[in-house]
């Protein structure tokens, strides 16, 4: 039985720089789901794992006209390639991650800021706010905030509908939100 032309590393390479599809194609089929294997054990993530891979795939197409590559160094190089990219996306992961502990420590410092007496004017203005809601709406607000009961709970107590719930709920939201956008806080 004859051998692909394409088993020729040489020729392989050639045909890739040449921007053959019908080589490309070899290429992924013999790859693919090697690359996928290796990725997988290296990041323990089969979806991460095929979308490297895609990307590998991509980046050996995108600079086949620049392949300098020595025989029988194909693979070695195009996994090398792949494992690059998830050391590139580990770091950027990690530089999100640093980010996110950041911005989430800065919330904490901000809440230990805001003192109590802030805290007590802050609430006491909460509580005004709620008793100048419309009785109703009020009523719904407080079963649901602070009772913690379900619209549908509201709706059997009160004998009102479930889109009556959501209405006065959505009311008293909206009026509390539009008069405590400012909330002050003494660390500024």
């Amino acid at each position: 039985m004859e051998g692909n032309k394409f088993d020729s590393e040489i020729f392989l390479i050639k045909s890739l720089r040449n921007g053959s599809e019908e080589a490309f194609t070899y290429f992924f089929i013999r790859y693919h789901n090697e690359l996928c294997n290796y990725l997988t054990a290296i990041s323990h993530d089969s979806i991460l794992a095929e979308e490297l891979a895609q990307q590998a795939f991509i980046k050996i197409w995108d600079k086949k006209l620049k392949l300098q590559i020595k025989e029988n160094s194909l693979k070695k190089y195009f996994f090398k390639m792949a494992y690059n990219l998830f050391i590139d996306t580990k770091r950027h992961e990690k530089k999100k991650h640093k980010l996110l502990e950041s911005l989430k420590q800065e919330a904490y410092l901000d809440v230990l800021n805001y003192n109590n007496e802030t805290f007590e004017i802050t609430l006491k203005m909460i509580e005004t706010k709620i008793e100048n809601l419309p009785e109703q709406c009020k009523k719904v607000f407080i079963m649901g905030k602070k009772d913690g009961l379900k619209y549908h709970e509201i709706s059997l107590k009160l004998h009102i509908s479930i889109k009556t719930v959501e209405a006065h709920m959505s009311k008293a939201l909206k009026k509390l939100r539009a008069q405590l956008i400012v909330i002050p806080n003494e660390s500024n």
